[in-house]
């Protein structure tokens, strides 16, 4: 019996200790659920989800349309807004990607449209940069066509490429293969050669005298370096400033004309061949020195024939007859009756029929006519022509580049003029003709 009632009690003991360790682990489930996320059913009762073990998903919030007030619907908004953020940050970081390759311009081109020569050995470039790639390579005296000018300092060629601006420039360089001493002068060609008809496209006469006009008295530089200059302004480069002899040597060497010996006339002006065309250079020689002792850019000839041109020392503006005395500047003695003339070998650019004629003006007072005109291109010689009713022909005369003369006319019928104008031995110019009379006859 005590054996019965022990194991009555020891069971009793058991199923109590059972109940107790049942109620901690209710407790213990009870505790976890309430981590977890919990929804309440349509009948009210209450249902739960067992949290996960790895981190929370982020689900964004489904928009809305707002009932509440104002600030319920502010605070809504901002929660809503966090939400967002948080949803659309990244789980990881994106490596930073590298910088493209610039391909923008960052100088500025101005547009132009020039032909200009190389004047030394050099590269073109993929940009308009110091230390771009190299792309082509040019020689001394190509002609190259530009489109822009940078201001980083570059040519833009039509190309595409660009060059910097000191290795190209408005004219041809020369270069010299003369052994002749700068300080004594080679001979002068009595004769001019037997071919005179070769071509020079790269110098351009009316630059030259433009330049010439505008600087004969400048007062800056001796007389070779006047010429020298008006030479780089027609276009030709590369001569050295070091006086006349050198200049007259360098003309020689350099192929693109010839030279030819004339002289003064008895009253001392000089007398020029038919072939000289304005822009040529004039050189005075001394014998004695054997050397060249003054240098002149012509301008063509009066009506009587007699040179013109534009001097630096001994200053002349280049429309009048040139006088030049006879005996050498440099105080020598000798007497200067021999001048060198070069003629360029001529740019068939000026030597064409020009797009525009001469115009011929007429004036009348009393028995005189006053004539004068005008050319946009150069000639080296004229004629002024007058007709009568008829049509014949009762004055012709030579007028050389003079542009205007005056004539007494003994009978008051009805005249016509007009001027005719030579470039070259081939092309004449003619303007049209102009009617005129004179209001009262001249008595003989």
């Amino acid at each position: 019996m005590k054996s019965s009632l022990c194991n009555i009690i020891l069971c009793i003991f058991a199923a109590v200790f059972v109940g107790l360790m049942a109620s901690c682990a209710a407790g213990s489930t009870s505790t976890a659920q309430s981590g977890s996320d919990a929804e309440k059913t349509t009948d009210g009762s209450t249902t739960y989800t067992t949290a996960s073990a790895t981190a929370p998903k982020t689900t964004v919030p489904k928009t809305t349309v707002s009932t509440t007030s104002p600030a319920t619907s502010s605070t809504t908004s901002a929660v809503t807004t966090a939400a967002t953020a948080a949803a659309t940050v990244p789980e990881t970081t994106a490596a930073p990607t590298a910088a493209p390759v610039q391909q923008t311009k960052p100088w500025k081109e101005t547009a132009c449209n020039e032909q200009l020569y190389v004047n030394t050995y050099c590269v073109s470039r993929a940009r308009a940069e110091i230390g771009a790639a190299a792309v082509n390579q040019y020689y001394t005296n190509q002609k190259l066509n530009v489109v822009a000018v940078t201001d980083t300092g570059y040519y833009k060629l039509d190309n595409g490429e660009y060059i910097h601006q000191e290795y190209l420039s408005g004219g041809y360089y020369v270069t010299f293969n003369t052994t002749s001493s700068k300080y004594e002068a080679a001979p002068i060609p009595k004769q001019p050669p037997a071919n005179t008809d070769k071509t020079c496209e790269y110098y351009n006469p009316e630059k030259a005298l433009a330049f010439a006009a505008a600087n004969w008295d400048s007062g800056m530089g001796h007389c070779a370096a006047f010429g020298e200059a008006c030479i780089a302004a027609g276009g030709i480069h590369g001569l050295t400033d070091l006086g006349a002899t050198p200049l007259y040597n360098q003309l020689l060497a350099s192929g693109l004309g010839f030279a030819v010996e004339i002289g003064r006339d008895e009253e001392g002006y000089i007398k020029v061949p038919d072939y000289a065309f304005p822009g040529d250079i004039m050189l005075f020689y001394c014998p004695k020195e054997k050397c060249m002792v003054h240098t002149l850019v012509y301008n063509g000839c009066t009506k009587d024939g007699r040179a013109k041109a534009y001097a630096h020392n001994l200053a002349n503006d280049g429309q009048e007859a040139l006088w030049y005395f006879s005996f050498c500047p440099d105080g020598c003695g000798a007497d200067i009756d021999n001048l060198a003339l070069f003629c360029w070998y001529r740019n068939p650019e000026i030597m064409k029929q020009p797009d525009e004629p001469p115009v011929l003006n007429v004036k009348t007072k009393d028995s005189k006519a006053y004539f004068n005109w005008t050319a946009d291109f150069l000639y080296s010689d004229s004629a002024l022509v007058v007709k009568d009713k008829n049509g014949k022909e009762v004055y012709r005369r030579s007028m050389g580049t003079d542009k205007q003369q005056s004539l007494t006319f003994y009978s008051t019928e009805k005249y016509t003029a007009y001027i005719e104008m030579y470039i070259g031995k081939d092309i004449t110019v003619k303007s049209a003709e102009t009617a005129f009379s004179v209001p009262k006859a001249a008595k003989k």
